[in-house]
Order: structure tokens, then sequence, then C-alpha cells
């Protein structure tokens, strides 16, 4: 009797077992991948991601947007460096805006052939209308992709530090130094994304140990001197901002020996105008002289009206506008003028 009760006992239990496994499966009939994409493209060869939607199109962007965040990368760039200290000979330089978009989000918001991203599995789940979509991105295929940007990088940065090493002029030298270590930041974006692909662990180091460059850089600071003469109502202003440039630059200002004049005058005036508020005109001169070569920058002007309701405040404005100006568009063309100390 005993042993019957049991039996019965065992058989109901593997009869609600079922059921309860039935109901389950019933409300969760979905495809293994959408909960474990590593079933169908495991870890170690494959970067997955899977996305939902109402519509195909959203869901497949959705889930190459998954992807994007793993490649993110942050570059600092100073791209005024890159654009500006440019060399003549086209096909022996880096592609850096290239370089820079295969480690930016950007490349990732679409599917392209350039990194290998593929829609591997689709799924529709008829009670809910919605889209599921797997996308994956194979790292043997990818990881080549990068190791040829990287090496392109390389040559670059080689190139320019030998050319640092052969300069005769500290000026040149230091433009060199600048425009490696921009490549450099680059190369370490690159080799960072490189690190999640590589199936061997065998992302190769930078060819020239950033360190290096940035003693050399440091050297160069204390050699290369900037004078500042400034003039005008607010002298006082203009001599700092233009310190901040040439700090930015990667030079020290002084006095003695200059190997730089910049000669700067900044006027602010205030106008009349038959309606409420306060109104001035700042008119900004600056004058550049490379005291190693004799060339002198032609002389960049810039001016404009501010408008606030005290005084104080307008001039307040008016000098925030001036700083914009000398740290943009007045340092650009600042770098535009040394850069013609390169050696042809």
């Amino acid at each position: 009797m005993i042993k019957n009760l049991c039996i019965a006992g065992f058989l109901i239990f593997i009869l609600f077992g079922c059921a309860s496994n039935a109901s389950r499966t019933e409300r969760n009939n979905f495809p293994e991948w959408i909960e474990n994409p590593d079933t169908s493209y495991p870890k170690r060869l494959y970067l997955t991601a899977v996305a939902s939607a109402s519509s195909l199109d959203e869901a497949r962007e959705r889930s190459i947007a998954s992807l994007s965040s793993i490649f993110s990368v942050n570059v600092n760039l100073d791209r005024r460096i890159l654009e500006v200290y440019s060399e003549k000979k086209k096909d022996e330089q880096i592609d850096w805006e290239h370089s820079v978009n295969l480690v930016n989000r950007s490349v990732l918001t679409s599917e392209n052939e350039l990194i290998n991203v593929r829609t591997a599995k689709t799924y529709f789940d008829e009670k809910t209308a919605t889209f599921y979509v797997l996308s994956i991105i194979s790292k043997a295929e990818t990881e080549m992709l990068y190791l040829e940007e990287i090496e392109k990088n390389d040559k670059s940065l080689v190139s320019f530090y030998q050319e640092a090493d052969l300069a005769e002029n500290k000026i040149t030298k230091f433009i060199y130094l600048k425009k490696c270590m921009e490549i450099i930041k680059i190369g370490e974006a690159l080799r960072s994304i490189h690190r999640i692909l590589s199936l061997m662990g065998d992302t190769p180091p930078l060819p020239i140990p950033k360190e290096d460059i940035q003693v050399k850089l440091q050297e160069l600071k204390t050699q290369i001197i900037a004078k500042i003469e400034t003039s005008g109502s607010e002298k006082e202003k203009l001599s700092s901002y233009l310190r901040e440039v040439v700090y930015q630059t990667g030079f020290s200002v002084g006095e003695e020996n200059p190997d730089i004049i910049i000669k700067g005058n900044l006027d602010i005036v205030p106008l009349e105008f038959p309606r409420e508020g306060e109104f001035v005109r700042w008119e900004l001169t600056v004058d550049v002289t490379n005291a190693m070569t004799g060339n002198t920058m032609n002389t960049y002007t810039a001016s404009a009206r501010e408008g606030h309701v005290s005084r104080e405040s307008v001039k307040g404005r008016a000098l925030d506008k001036v700083k914009e100006e000398l740290n943009n568009n007045f340092y650009e063309n600042f770098t535009t003028f040394l850069s013609e100390s390169y050696e042809k």
C-alpha cells in the first residue's frame, strides 16, 4: 500500500513538473539567442548585441548602437595641429580622419563593410509585435582592419620622429614632435580597440615611447621663448590672454633672447545708442615675428560690438569674446605661421 502511494505521488510530481515546464515554454517561446547570443556566436570569436523595437530597422539600429559602446574611445585630439602642421607629400601622410573614425562611435551608427557589422539573426514576436535583432562583429576579420591602421599610424609616427631628430631649427623640431604626440593619441586609441578584438593578445606596442617625445617637448619648452608686448586700454588683459595662447602652443614666455615676438593692441571703446543698455566696441590687432628667421605673420585683426545691461557686464562680455578669438582663430593663424618653419 505504501509502495503504491509512493509511486502515485511520484507520477503526480512528474505530471505537475511537465505541466509547469510546458507553461514556461509557452510563455517564453523565444529563440535562445535572444537571452544568450553566445550559444550561437561564442564571445571568444564574436562581439554580439541583441536589441528589440517595433520595427526591424529600428531594432537593427539599436543593436548596432549597442555594439558601438564597446568600441567607443574618447580621443582628445588637437585637430588644429593635425590640420595645420601637414606635410606637402600627401601620399606619405597618415589619413588621420579615417583613423579617428575607427575609434569614434559614429563609425558604428550604421551597417558598413568597414567594421564588418552583420545582422546574424532576426525574430518577430507576434504577440507583442516586437522585432528582435542579433548583430555581430567577427573579431578575427575586424582585428585585421585595426592592425593595418595601427601599422600606418606607426609608420607616420616614426617618419615625423626622424624628421624631428634631423631638424636644425628648434621650432621645426617642436612642430614635428607636436605632430607625433597627436598621432600617438590616435595610435593609443586604435590599440585599445585592438585589444578588445585580438584573439591572441598580441597588440603591438608603440614604436616610440610617448615618454621620450614628452621629454623632448619639455626640453624645447624651456628653449623656445616668446616675448609679449601689449598696448591699448586693456593691455594687461591682452597680455594675460596671449600668455595662455603661448602656453597652449607649448612655448615659454620671457624677455631675454626671444625666438618669437608677439605685439598686440586691445581697445574697448564705449558706444552711444538711443536705447536701454550699455554698448562697447572692441578692436584687436596682433603682430608676430619669428626672430630666428625674420619672418613676420600678417597682422591679425578682429573687432566686434557688444551690448549688455551695465557697463561692467558689457566690458566682461567683450573681454570674453576677445579671449575666445585669441584661443581659436588667432591660435590657428599663429600655428599656421609657425608651420612655415618647416625645412623645405
